[in-house]
Parts: C-alpha cells; structure tokens; sequence
C-alpha cells in the first residue's frame, strides 16, 4: 500500500485490516512492516493494539527499497550476487577449455546478467547435458 500522509496509510491499513478480518484472514504482523521515503521521521502506523515497526530498507520482488530513496543498497547487493555468481562458475565454465565461447556466453546471459539486471537470486548451479560437454546452469530462486 502506498499513500502520501501518515494519515491516509492508517486509514488504508484499517480499511485492510477490517477485510481481512471479514474474510478470516490473519495478517502476519511479524511480517509486516512499513517505510516512510524521503520523509524526517519514520511513519507511526498500527494494526489493532500492535505498532508496525519502521524499516530503512525493504526487500521487495528482489529488489532493496530504501527509505532514503538511494540505490547504494540495490546496487551493492546486485553486484554482490553478480560476484557471486561469476565465482560459482569459474571451475565448470569459465575455464573449462571443453565448452565454446557461445555456450560461455550463453551462461553468462542467464546466470550473471540476469543476476545483474533484475536481482534475482540465485541458487546451486547444476550440471545439464549440452552439446558442448556438460553445460552448468543456474536456477533461480524466490524469496529466501
């Protein structure tokens, strides 16, 4: 939920909370937290008798949100799995001296310039049968 005053996200939350509780739904307070942008103090927002807590950073589809409207955080963490990423493969790819240039870069579209351009996680590579020997692949992953 987005809203420009504190007040109108109050009012949103209250008017979620109340359908949620029509329909026998629970909200995972634990889970649920709320972050004022470029705003000079964090928001003050309840459900019921519990305070939602205000966080500086939030991770959301894969992508870090900061409060202070940076990218630092965004960036850093894509470069990081992008690191990450190029390290898992170095043995089974990168010098693999069996596997053609377009294979290499075929692994790099889907496990690292993916990793860079849309923040997705990743998981264990796995070995897959390819023409050119054996190929590693990157699964992606959810949310952790």
């Amino acid at each position: 939920m987005t809203a420009h005053t504190e007040e109108d996200l109050q009012r949103l939350v209250n008017s979620f909370a109340q359908a949620c509780e029509e329909f026998g739904l629970t909200i995972s307070l634990k889970k649920t937290d709320i972050m004022g942008q470029d705003v000079n103090s964090a928001p003050s927002i309840s459900i019921g008798d519990h305070t939602l807590e205000a966080v500086t950073n939030f991770t959301y589809l894969g992508s870090t949100i900061s409060s202070n409207l940076s990218l630092d955080v965004e960036l850093n963490t894509r470069i990081g799995k992008t690191t990450t990423a190029m390290a898992r493969l170095a043995s089974r790819v990168w010098d693999n001296s069996m596997l053609t240039t377009n294979t290499k870069m075929k692994v790099y579209q889907a496990c690292v310039l993916s990793t860079l351009l849309y923040g997705a996680k990743l998981g264990p590579c796995t070995p897959a049968k390819s023409a050119d020997s054996t190929l590693s692949t990157c699964a992606a992953s959810g949310r952790s």
